[in-house]
């Protein structure tokens, strides 16, 4: 796909994804008030029973929500959750028509230019982050372009065929400050044809894709295959990178909202603990719930893969969400240009950490819950 017909693409997919609510929503980005400003109920309060409907995209990324479920975290604060199976590329179309409430959602032009029509989406969580030892996503390399030779660094990605999520996110990002370090740019490979994540593998094989910037448990199921060598993962190449958030619609606010954070939170703790921290004991509690809930079914392949980069106080990086949002405006990605910040609302995640404790200070993600 040529680089002209390639961004003509994700405009076009932007304003089509954006068009059920565009007589609704009008022109311009106009959200509505932090919905943080509302106080919660007193500790004693029984909370109002709600249900919620939550994208099911089935990777690790969205543990939180998995284990959130199926430990009741949900139901101790009164939510009944519905996991509703979406498409990855079809997230943000679910949140516009209604089917889901709250989404794990890819930071890129697909969400913006939905948000840049004035929807009143709000980011509130981390749902993925470029973290130490922690990133989902990577850069991985043919094997035998490495075992001859022909590739031993960036610079020789030159010309290659590699494969990148098309609509863009912000591993397009990570890729081009990775072909930076060897003093290219997007400009100097050739853009896979593949759209899936799973593609990739057979791609490898028939030698259609030269490498790829690729997310796990794909990449480490490729190096066990003797199909790739990892490269660098994420946080190598562009640390702290706020991949994806939880993205929410205007039914959760408020009270509701720090309800349902405090449980996603309790969720992530659980599974940064089981991966992250290496106890064996939450890992073997929390790998069936991943393998229920996931495409993947293999135990093995959760002991050998790089984590998701899941951080247990759940507060996204909004500085970079804002610097990130500038390359996609400036890469001509965005219809319309316009104030990300107000969308941005971390003031409940905070509150739910507040009322949980911090992780740092040792709270667990077992300890009683109280609502509000």
């Amino acid at each position: 796909m040529s680089k002209t017909s390639r961004r003509e693409f994700i405009l076009m997919l932007g304003a089509g994804g954006v068009g059920l609510l565009a007589a609704a929503c009008g022109g311009s980005a106009q959200p509505a008030a932090s919905s943080a400003a509302a106080a919660p109920p007193s500790a004693a309060a029984k909370p109002t029973t709600a249900s919620v409907k939550i994208s099911d995209i089935q990777i690790t990324s969205a543990a939180g929500s998995y284990i959130a479920v199926e430990r009741g975290y949900f139901k101790d604060e009164g939510i009944t959750a519905e996991l509703v199976l979406v498409p990855t590329v079809q997230q943000i179309t679910a949140l516009l028509s209604g089917g889901v409430d709250v989404a794990g959602a890819a930071l890129g032009p697909q969400l913006y230019n939905a948000m840049a029509r004035g929807v009143n989406f709000k980011l509130v969580a981390d749902h993925g982050s470029n973290l130490k030892n922690a990133s989902a996503g990577g850069v991985i390399i043919r094997k035998d372009l490495v075992d001859s030779g022909k590739y031993k660094g960036p610079a020789d990605m030159k010309g290659l065929n590699v494969f990148h999520p098309q609509p863009p996110t912000t591993g397009e990002i990570a890729l081009e400050k990775y072909l930076n370090m060897g003093g290219l740019t997007l400009k100097d490979i050739n853009t896979s044809p593949i759209q899936n994540f799973p593609d990739v593998i057979p791609a490898l094989s028939n030698k259609a894709v030269d490498a790829a910037y690729y997310q796990e448990p794909f990449s480490t199921i490729a190096v066990t295959q003797n199909l790739a060598v990892r490269g660098p993962i994420g946080y190598d190449i562009y640390p702290n990178q706020q991949i994806a958030t939880l993205v929410v619609n205007n039914k959760i606010s408020g009270d509701l909202a720090v309800r349902y954070l405090k449980a996603y939170t309790r969720g992530i703790r659980d599974y940064v603990k089981a991966f992250i921290d290496k106890d064996q004991a939450m890992f073997d509690q929390i790998v069936p719930i991943l393998i229920k809930h996931t495409t993947v079914k293999d135990r093995a392949t959760y002991q050998k893969a790089i984590p998701s980069g899941l951080k247990p106080d759940p507060i996204p990086n909004v500085q970079g969400i804002l610097s990130d949002f500038q390359w996609f405006i400036g890469h001509g990605l965005i219809n319309q240009k316009f104030d990300l910040a107000p969308y941005i609302d971390t003031a409940m995640v905070q509150e739910a950490i507040r009322q949980l404790g911090p992780a740092s200070s040792g709270a667990a993600s077992s300890r009683p819950s109280t609502s509000g």
